[in-house]
Parts: C-alpha cells; structure tokens; sequence
C-alpha cells in the first residue's frame, strides 16, 4: 500500500486552533486521546476513512489538506 506521510506540525496546528486541544478533537471525533497522540507521532497511519473524519472535523480546504496530507517530497528540491 502507499503511505501516506503526513505534516504533524501543521495537523496539530490545526487541531489547536480549533478545538484548542488534542483532547476535545479526540473527543469531538470520538476517538481516545492515545489515537490522536499517536497520529500526530506518525505512529498511526489513517487509512481514507479516517482522513476524510479528520478533514470534516477540521473543516479542511483542499490546500490545506493537501499541504497536510500530501506533502510534496522531491530528493533534489524540485516540485
């Protein structure tokens, strides 16, 4: 599968700015808070359904979400 690599300084940026706290966005989506730590840890990959949770949640524009969620990686800094 592919992995999906994501920007957890901008997603907790998010997160804080909207729900003021990793617990409230946890409780907000239902989920515990050791599920939030760890996806903001890269210790948790989303799969799609949890990317499009996180991205209602956080009322994402696509810019956004693609700045987050799809992060452009080039070895020799092209685009």
């Amino acid at each position: 599968g592919s992995e999906m690599c994501i920007r957890d300084s901008r997603l907790r940026g998010e997160i804080v700015s909207r729900f003021r706290t990793q617990n409230a966005f946890a409780a907000y989506l239902g989920w515990t808070p050791n599920k939030v730590s760890k996806l903001l840890t890269g210790k948790y990959k989303p799969d799609t359904d949890d990317v499009a949770t996180i991205t209602n949640a956080l009322n994402m524009d696509e810019r956004t979400f693609c700045d987050i969620f799809l992060p452009k990686k080039s070895p020799n800094g092209d685009n």
